[in-house]
This record gives structure tokens, C-alpha cells and sequence, in this order.
């Protein structure tokens, strides 16, 4: 993870490159620990709300790593689909339970 990587992650925005060397900014909308993993709930940064009050979301895992002495983070996206479907009803659980608050 570059500098401007870890600058980004604490304002919540997360930068993936593809392998054609595109850049895409994620927003951090909630983290959770799930089965003592962490994951994340991402947007593509100055996405509009739908018409549903509903956004395009990705779902990522939080791994930590050890690099040069250093403690980081990646981001792996979460492709097992039965997984991402139960992280996305937590989420939304999870978001319904704080609006009420």
C-alpha cells in the first residue's frame, strides 16, 4: 500500500488499480467483524442514491499485514456470494438499528 493509500484510508477513501493502471476511489461506508474476520462496506466515491434511497455497494475483507515492519491494510474484495449476501443483510441490520438511534 502506497503513501497516498494509507493517507486516503483515514479520510475513508480507498484507491484500487486495475491492471490497466485505471484508478477507482472507494468511500468507506461501515466496517464489521463477522466469524472474526472485518470487512467493509464500500461505494464508489460521488455515487448517487438511487431513486430507493439505495446505492451500489461492494463488500471487501480487511487483511492486515506485516511489511517491513510495518502493520498494514488491503482490501480483498468478497466474491463468495452466499458470504457476501449474509455481510449485506448485517450491514443493512446494522445501518437500520443506528438510524433508529
Amino acid at each position: 500500500m502506497t503513501d497516498n493509500e494509507m493517507n486516503n484510508m483515514e479520510e475513508d477513501i480507498i484507491v484500487f488499480e486495475d491492471e490497466d493502471g485505471n484508478e477507482y476511489c472507494y468511500e468507506v461506508i461501515d466496517y464489521l467483524f463477522y466469524n472474526g474476520e472485518e470487512y467493509a462496506l464500500l461505494t464508489e466515491e460521488d455515487t448517487e442514491v438511487n431513486d430507493d434511497n439505495t446505492q451500489e455497494c461492494i463488500i471487501c475483507k480487511v487483511v492486515a499485514e506485516e511489511e517491513d515492519g510495518e502493520e498494514t491494510e488491503s482490501f480483498e474484495l468478497v466474491e463468495d456470494e452466499d458470504l457476501a449476501s449474509k455481510l449485506v443483510d448485517i450491514f443493512n441490520t446494522k445501518m437500520q438499528e443506528e438510524e433508529e438511534e
